[in-house]
């Protein structure tokens, strides 16, 4: 049977409760992160009436275990017995048979996983547009070490909560690391991920000028990258190559050094200077301004005598 990793109920068609799981939604609901987390008492009836099934998505399955917890895993026509702990992946990719059955462990042990789930045309799409062609040949994987799909997880589980208008650039340049690692590591493609070692004094100055033109709205990664003549997949890293700040960090602070010059210069409301730095709620700009400068902007034009 086809499993929908994607869905706003339980993915694996049997009763569970709401309070198990949350969902997380990126990136126009092409990509999600789900959080699990129960008790394994109350798990093992729902658990043990998993059938073996395949995902519609590809599926990274992301281990949340403080202590070693064994089970065993159908993957692919595989079977094996794994003792699995925090840091450790699975990647279960689209239309892969897979089943899992937990240990004996201690009943009233808490278990505590997620899932960052792609729907396929995402991944291939923007293999695509970076030059890797397909079909691509994803690699299913027992638990394995992956602390670095970890820490992206991590934070975008809390990226969403920024009250920022760069906070989707954020989470576009997290979600395109996520997929540069995915396509690297846990796929046979036709050509490795590869693009220019670096960016050009022109890609560097087009990309920071369009930041400047758009400082009050809320540029996307997308069109950062368009105006370098570049694709999303590398210019994130370059830029942060080439300025020491991601995208994200860059257009946040490009937006307080223009919110400082007009604190100086014009006697404006702090509210119509948030607008025009692209907040449209004061108080969200008012606390990224301390974030960032470590005095609130009213502190900031005291300071300075305006």
């Amino acid at each position: 049977m086809t499993l929908d990793y994607a869905s706003s109920v339980s993915p694996y068609q049997v009763a569970t409760p709401d309070s198990w799981f949350s969902w997380v939604e990126l990136r126009n609901s092409q990509v999600k992160l789900l959080n699990f987390r129960a008790r394994l008492r109350d798990l093992r009836p729902s658990a043990d009436a998993i059938p073996l099934h395949r995902p519609k998505q590809h599926v990274i399955c992301l281990h949340h275990f403080e202590q070693p917890l064994k089970l065993e895993r159908n993957l692919d026509g595989r079977n094996r017995r794994e003792t699995t702990a925090k840091g450790d992946i699975a990647f279960l990719p689209a239309d892969a048979p897979n089943m899992l059955r937990l240990g004996r462990d201690d009943p009233e042990r808490v278990i505590s996983y997620s899932y960052l789930v792609f729907e396929p045309s995402y991944l291939a799409d923007l293999a695509l547009s970076n030059g890797i062609g397909g079909p691509l040949d994803f690699i299913p994987t027992f638990a394995t070490p992956d602390p670095f799909l970890h820490g992206i997880a991590s934070t975008l589980a809390s990226a969403t909560q920024i009250k920022d208008p760069a906070g989707n650039l954020f989470i576009e340049s997290l979600l395109h690391a996520a997929c540069a690692r995915i396509l690297h590591t846990y796929a046979a493609v036709r050509y490795r991920l590869s693009g220019p070692p670096r960016l050009t004094d022109d890609q560097l100055r087009k990309a920071i000028d369009y930041i400047h033109d758009h400082i009050g709205e809320a540029p996307d990664l997308g069109s950062i990258s368009r105006a370098a003549g570049l694709s999303a997949f590398h210019f994130a890293r370059l830029f942060k190559a080439a300025t020491g700040n991601s995208p994200f960090q860059f257009v946040t602070r490009t937006r307080m050094e223009r919110a400082k010059e007009l604190l100086r210069k014009t006697r404006l409301p702090i509210a119509d200077i948030a607008r025009r730095v692209g907040y449209q709620q004061p108080n969200h700009f008012s606390a990224r301004f301390r974030s960032v400068l470590g005095s609130g902007p009213d502190a900031y034009r005291k300071s300075i005598g305006r």
